[in-house]
């Protein structure tokens, strides 16, 4: 029996037993919209038609290179992004990177092989809510969607410890300054002051392109995977250390009290 881990929101469930609480009627969220990238087209149809056949309501597109990915992407960001690393050879990885440079908030789900765990670290790190196997039914992927679609946080419990040990370690460390251009340096410093690529777009007068471009070649200079790394270089000028577990896991776009509650094990 394989066990699975997702960290909800601390505001889920609050006063659900409470005597004497009115409670607002439950409303059935809308099924998620879905995005399907992999290399090969063949591969992109036959996970589209084997969600499809759940008939859960996804409503599901998929992308086979990276300008048609992104062309969706920019049409509509609020999805679920599923990244099958089936014919990419450890290149999604370096996609997800290229994603989080231009989409921060954008959530995804890793479809990986069994067996590679530096991937699954690597996944974590450059923001992955999601983590499934390609030797795991069907349905395993569907309930990810749906808990990543949530907010939520899907790892199989059984890698969680490795995971953790994974994300504790520092991933690089940089002695002094490594070289940015200028204007890498004045993009960097714009976003680690918290601006978002349209707003840092708008004050240097440049398009949203370059700033995603240049960002990706900075994770890629300093080694780093996402805006809080690149904050924490900024900041400390002369060396990275890998953030914590709690700073590397993606937050919750809905607002709460703390940003995740006990984690629930699922039992398949």
């Amino acid at each position: 029996m394989t066990h699975h881990l997702f960290l909800a929101r601390a505001s889920d469930g609050l006063n659900s037993n409470v005597p004497g609480v009115s409670h607002m009627p439950h409303i059935q969220p809308a099924p998620p919209r879905v995005l399907i990238y992999d290399s090969s087209s063949l591969q992109c149809d036959l996970l589209t038609t084997a969600l499809e056949s759940l008939r859960l309501g996804f409503e599901i597109e998929s992308a086979n290179d990276v300008e048609s990915l992104n062309a969706l992407l920019a049409k509509d960001a609020n999805c679920v992004v599923i990244i099958s690393d089936a014919t990419m050879s450890g290149s999604a990885i370096t996609l997800t990177k290229q994603l989080r440079a231009g989409f921060s908030e954008l959530p995804f789900i890793l479809l990986l092989q069994e067996g590679r765990l530096n991937r699954v670290i690597d996944a974590f790190r450059t923001g992955a809510r999601g983590i499934v196997y390609s030797n795991e039914n069907l349905d395993q992927l569907a309930k990810c969607v749906n808990c990543v679609s949530r907010g939520e946080v899907w790892v199989r419990a059984a890698d969680l410890p490795l995971i953790f040990d994974g994300l504790s370690k520092s991933n690089v460390r940089v002695t002094g300054r490594v070289r940015l251009s200028p204007r890498e340096e004045e993009i960097s410093r714009l976003v680690a002051e918290g601006m978002s690529n349209r707003e840092v777009s708008r004050t240097l007068k440049i398009s949203e392109s370059t700033v995603k471009n240049s960002l990706f070649n900075v994770f890629e200079k300093l080694g780093i995977s996402n805006r809080v790394e690149l904050a924490r270089y900024m900041n400390r000028g002369s060396d990275v250390a890998g953030p914590d577990f709690r700073e590397r896991l993606p937050q919750s776009r809905t607002p709460s009290a703390s940003p995740f509650a006990v984690p629930k094990v699922v039992r398949r």
